[in-house]
Order: structure tokens, then sequence, then C-alpha cells
């Protein structure tokens, strides 16, 4: 198996593997357009980052994607893609308007929730593989590809937000791989948060 930096190619099959991944989450139901802009921001924009995990044949079967630098990230992307991202949020908005409206606005706002305790951290935002593929250690891997990556580019440590409840398996693979509890927030709609971090 081999981990690289992700190609256009490829992201049409990283939606695929969100999708499968993320079932049910709010970004999913956003629909395959507006992942493929996501995806290509974390690939091609400044700061970003999007490792894909192949299998043998090449196929892509997991992921990482995040920044090194929340702010100017997410900053740029409002700036550059905001209405762009509210069109592919159309075919959502007819089906649940104030619940997308909500999340968007939140969305468009987000500055990566940068611990105050933390400099020049990096902030991963999506790691996922099939499904069918967990168990075999696979996250681990693309995890610690993606701490090597972003000490590389100078960052001292690294960050990531996640839910705090009905979420133990999530929370204890990353306290396994070091990570601890920097603080918890509220996110947009009532949902509890974790910001979990490690410093290298």
């Amino acid at each position: 198996m081999k981990i690289r930096p992700a190609q256009l190619d490829d992201i049409s099959s990283i939606v695929d593997v969100h999708i499968k991944g993320f079932e049910g989450f709010f970004l999913t139901l956003l629909g395959k357009s507006f992942l493929s802009e996501l995806y290509k921001a974390f690939a091609f924009r400044e700061f970003g980052i999007l490792r894909v995990l192949c299998d043998e044949d090449g196929k892509v079967i997991g992921f990482s994607a995040g920044t090194v630098n929340p702010a100017e990230f997410y900053h740029s992307l409002r700036k550059d893609k905001a209405i762009l991202f509210l069109l592919k949020a159309l075919p959502s908005l007819i089906g649940n308007p104030i619940l997308v409206i909500k999340k968007l606005w939140y969305a468009f706002f987000y500055k990566g929730e940068k611990p105050l305790a933390l400099s020049n951290s990096a902030l991963l935002s999506s790691i996922a593989i099939l499904p069918d593929l967990s168990g075999k250690s696979l996250g681990k891997k693309l995890l610690v590809d993606y701490e090597e990556r972003v000490k590389c580019l100078g960052c001292v440590s690294l960050y990531l937000t996640t839910d705090m409840n009905e979420n133990d398996g999530v929370v204890t693979f990353y306290e396994r791989n070091g990570y601890g509890v920097e603080s918890e927030f509220m996110q947009a709609g009532g949902r509890k948060m974790l910001t979990l971090f490690k410093k290298f």
C-alpha cells in the first residue's frame, strides 16, 4: 500500500470514500458536487493538504485532509469560493433549508477552531478509510503520514475536532495515538464537540 499526495483524478474516489465513511454526516448530505469542490480546495489551495492511501492496484481506499494554516486557508476559501459552495449546496437547501443555512453560515465563518494554547499548529480536518477495511490499522497509517507531513512543513503540533458524545471509538483511537483533550465547545445546532491535540 502507498500513501501519496492527491491528484485531480483522485477526487471522485475521495468523495466516494467520504460518503461511505461519513454516512449521515452533514457534509455528506450536501452531496458529491459540494464534496468535490471541498477536497479540490484541500488538494490545490495554498496551505491545504490532501493525501490518499492506495491499495496494491492503485485504488484509493482512504485519505487525510487538512491545512497547516487553518485561519488563512479558510479565510481565502470564503473569499474566493463562498458563492460556489452555496450553489453546490442548493439541492440540499431544498430538502432542509433551515438546517443547511445554519450549517453553511457556521462553515463560512469557520477558522479551524484553533486552540488558544497552541501556535504553529496544523489542523486535521478529515481522515477516512473504506468501512469494509476497518480494523487493519489503515487509519493509523494515514494519521502517522499526515503528522510527518505537517512536521516537515514546520508545524509543531496538530489538532482536530470531533463529536463529544456517542463517539468513544474515534476519541479512543486518537488518545491511543498520543492526543489529549484541549477543550470542549458547542457547534451550530447544539452539537457538543471536543478539540483534540498532539504536540510533536
